[in-house]
């Protein structure tokens, strides 16, 4: 059985709804107090948990009031300066390296907004009184202590309005959960209020590009919810972020709800863009830096365009976790000025690459299966063919052909 992390945010996102959810779902106090305490942040504040009922559900609330002296420790406020608080801690290895992921994904959202600035030069205006550091350090401490390997996570609603801040009165969301959020799905609503913070935000993007999603049709078995309660009770909705954990079978987690449990499923992003001014050579050199980036695969094909001209269609495929970066070298290393983007699932083969020995000496070849083990397809790598048969003196299709043969009599699964 995977371990799925079910993320309803009913009223919004905020670090201390989901360390709340999370201590409401069974997280040992001690494990965060534990953990706190390493990066030396048991002098500053007490962590304090209450009950806390929003429109008649009850749910956890979780506040860290400052202690006398915790003014003369002021916490680090930039990303270089927590990565060194985290470096010093003797925190397990999974909690410092979730919280130190999500402080930079927080870190480079920032950057964006601010433009030309540097995620390590970023200054993190919320953490000064150790709350999104208790909060972050707290979630992480959670995810290692559940260990979810798969997640069902629920649009996002947003307020409306504007807020003051340190950077004066801004929008709502404000641009850095704006940035968080990109790509994802959310729901506005009609309420004048911040519903989602950014350390809130960068929580649930951490979980959406680290924890692969399960399909809203695979039978789950449920195990029990938490609730994590904001600060504010607001009169149009609970203002609670509901946690669960539920049970699924590996295969069909896997299957992501295909019927017949045999083909994994995943969520992919496709980037398309139409470009009349890009030569062969700059064509070839842009697919090797977007798969260098990370794409799952590159495509291109002919289409003709205004006047007449003949132009390219380029096709990226990309996991939803690098789109960010895929966009970014699309408008660096090509002459595009927009993109299309569109969320598809598509069907995949477990691959695995196996070196195999033969009368003609080593060559390597892929193994495509079903989820049962079932081999589906095989194909020895051309790289390969190429040299042995030159070594040979045979032509790579026949060496193909005949190597081939040998490989199948030794894969006892093969048929």
């Amino acid at each position: 059985m995977e371990t799925v992390l079910l993320v309803d945010p009913l009223g919004g996102l905020s670090g201390d709804m989901f360390l709340g959810a999370f201590l409401d779902l069974g997280l040992p106090r001690e494990k965060v107090r534990a953990n706190l305490a390493t990066v030396g942040l048991g002098s500053c504040f007490d962590m304090e948990t209450a009950s806390a009922v929003r429109h008649g559900i009850s749910a956890a609330r979780v506040d860290f009031p400052a202690l006398p002296g915790a003014a003369e420790q002021p916490a680090p406020n930039t990303l270089t300066g927590i990565e060194e608080l985290l470096g010093k801690a003797s925190l397990p290895d999974r909690v410092a390296a979730v919280s130190r992921e999500i402080f930079k994904i927080l870190a480079c959202a920032e950057a964006r907004v601010h433009g030309r600035v540097s995620p390590e030069a970023v200054h993190f205006h919320e953490v000064g009184d150790y709350d999104t550091l208790a909060d972050i350090i707290g979630t992480a401490t959670a995810l290692d202590y559940f260990a979810p390997r798969r997640r069902l996570a629920r649009p996002v609603p947003l307020g409306t309005g504007f807020i003051e801040a340190a950077h004066g009165r801004l929008p709502l969301p404000v641009p850095a959960v704006a940035v968080l959020l990109e790509g994802l799905q959310v729901v506005n609503t009609a309420i004048s209020s911040e519903l989602v913070t950014p350390t809130g935000a960068a929580i649930y993007r951490w979980l959406v590009e680290n924890l692969p999603a399960v399909a809203p049709e695979t039978g789950l078995r449920l195990e029990r919810f938490g609730y994590g309660a904001g600060c504010r009770d607001l009169v149009e909705r609970p203002n609670l972020l509901r946690l669960g954990l539920a049970g699924v079978p590996a295969a069909k987690a896997a299957a992501g709800g295909n019927p017949a449990g045999r083909f994994r499923r995943e969520n992919v992003v496709v980037l398309e863009t139409l470009i009349d001014d890009l030569s062969p050579e700059k064509s070839a050199a842009l697919s090797s830096y977007l798969r260098a980036a990370g794409a799952l695969d590159v495509a291109g094909r002919p289409v003709q365009m205004k006047k007449g001209r003949l132009g390219l269609e380029l096709v990226v495929i990309t996991a939803p976790e690098d789109e960010s970066r895929l966009v970014e070298v699309l408008f660096a290393q090509s002459p595009t000025l927009g993109i299309r983007r569109r969320e598809v699932e598509r069907y995949v083969l477990e691959r695995e690459l196996r070196e195999f020995s033969t009368s003609f000496g080593r060559l390597r070849g892929k193994l495509a299966r079903d989820l049962d083990g079932r081999i589906r397809n095989f194909k020895l790598e051309h790289d390969d063919l190429v040299v042995r048969a030159r070594e040979q003196g045979l032509s790579p299709a026949l060496l193909e052909s005949l190597a081939t043969a040998e490989i199948v009599k030794q894969l006892d699964d093969i048929l």
